[in-house]
């Protein structure tokens, strides 16, 4: 049974062919049904911890998912000076079908939403009915934001004015199981497709999740989706009701204590590491590359190739702790400016912060005119104030620029300047550049995926 689950675990599913046959291959027990498998409560609650498993990997949110929409959106933001060619190509926006850091995302995510769908087939067994939902609920949050950061990553960005008929990416909800289940002729559903899958993957968590506080993360998550599809009114409300009813608040006395300190009151959502169980300290995890510099025993700490750009560093006010306490000299393998966010090997990586919340309806309410839960003002004047600056009358210029200083370095420049429909330097939001390409072999193994323009 257990050696039948780390098969699960390894498969990628229909799209995702030579992983997925390789080891289907070489593990003979793929004949052992699900319902064998996977057969108790216990059992379908480890194969649900398989699933966050693989969300913390390098491929995912333990590295690719937080520095790959940075350093894509480079432009006078951050220099990358290292020696991958796969992420100097991303950064120059030069990649080619076949990048590596292309692929293991694609895969690792459909990995995921392998494992969810898995789960979500096994729960027949679970007679708890609390307990059922629990594990239907994070099963389908882990579905829910898979689909949702690879549609951001390999399709133009959803448009709130247009059809979102182009290209997104194939919606799975069934799992891959036996080698009787692959299929190998998988089309791309529409944007408009996906997202829509997206939010009922998520509200149907936040319903399962009701009595738990997991639900904030389904919840942070759908306001996240809301806030790039551009449904304002929707997004304005779950981030009011994150931040009135939810246990999470802003720590004012330390801007590093969210990335110092596991699972703080601003953690949402946090990818959990420590020394035994983390996304990497030589090649991948967040420190590898953007730290630099000498720990106590003087020994370096990160390759240090990834540096804050001396304009977005210029760009910060007087003042501002969020330039002052969260961007260093380095001393360590390389010289340059870093960010601290990412310091530490083994710490955790906080996905969702309540921080997203405020400026989410900070901007909402600013543009449907409103103060649902508080004005713009006192949003955005909250946020500053911690950082050490004085209060402002907001702009939507204000707010973006206030999103950009408190969220830098954590994933959000690519998909906020697309979903605001601004210029990446000489790249336009929807130039067919800042779209990931179908992987290659994706495209050799499942002959109805079709690739992105220019590639």
């Amino acid at each position: 049974m257990k050696n039948y689950y780390k098969n699960i675990l390894a498969a990628a599913l229909i799209i995702l062919s030579a992983s997925c046959k390789k080891q289907l291959e070489i593990e003979p027990k793929q004949s052992i049904s699900s319902d064998v498998a996977l057969s108790t409560t216990a059992d379908v609650q480890n194969a649900l911890v398989g699933a966050y498993t693989v969300l913390a990997t390098g491929d995912l949110y333990g590295t690719n998912l937080v520095f790959l929409p940075d350093i894509y959106a480079s432009n006078s933001y951050l220099n990358w000076t290292g020696s991958f060619s796969t992420y100097r190509d991303i950064s120059n926006k030069a990649i080619i079908s076949t990048n590596g850091d292309v692929l293991r995302t694609w895969v690792s995510a459909y990995k995921a939403i392998n494992v969810a769908n898995t789960v979500l087939s096994a729960t027949g067994v679970v007679s708890n009915a609390a307990t059922k939902d629990i594990i239907e609920g994070k099963a389908l949050f882990i579905r829910g934001i898979m689909h949702f950061e690879l549609v951001r990553l390999y399709a133009q960005p959803f448009d709130a004015t247009g059809t979102n008929t182009g290209l997104g990416v194939p919606i799975i909800t069934k799992a891959v199981q036996l080698t009787s289940d692959i299929v190998t002729s998988v089309p791309r559903n529409t944007i408009a497709e996906v997202y829509t899958a997206v939010e009922n993957d998520l509200k149907s968590s936040i319903t399962k999740l009701s009595a738990v506080n997991e639900k904030y993360a389904s919840m942070a998550f759908l306001a996240r989706v809301y806030l790039q599809e551009g449904k304002y009114a929707l997004a304005r409300d779950l981030a009011n009701d994150i931040i009135t009813n939810s246990p999470y608040t802003l720590i004012t006395n330390s801007m590093e204590a969210p990335f110092r300190t596991k699972n703080s009151s601003e953690g949402i959502f946090e990818i959990q590491q420590n020394e035994q169980s983390n996304a990497g300290s030589s090649n991948d995890g967040l420190a590898t590359f953007y730290a630099s510099y000498e720990n106590s025993t003087g020994g370096n700490v990160g390759r240090g190739d990834a540096n804050v750009n001396t304009t977005f560093y210029d760009s910060f006010e007087a003042g501002d702790k969020r330039q002052t306490d969260l961007i260093y000299t380095g001393t360590g393998a390389k010289t340059g400016l870093f960010t601290k966010k990412w310091y530490d090997y083994f710490g955790n990586i906080p996905v969702a912060r309540i921080t997203e919340q405020y400026l989410i309806r900070a901007e909402c309410n600013f543009r449907l005119g409103t103060a649902i839960g508080a004005t713009p003002a006192s949003d955005i004047n909250t946020l500053r104030g911690r950082a050490g600056l004085g209060t402002v009358v907001p702009t939507l210029a204000i707010i973006l620029n206030e999103r950009e200083k408190e969220l830098d370095y954590e994933g959000f420049r690519l998909h906020d300047y697309k979903r605001t429909k601004r210029s990446l330097g000489a790249f336009a939001y929807n130039d067919p550049k800042l779209v990931f390409p179908i992987p290659d072999r994706e495209l050799t193994a499942n002959k109805a995926l079709v690739q992105n323009p220019g590639y």
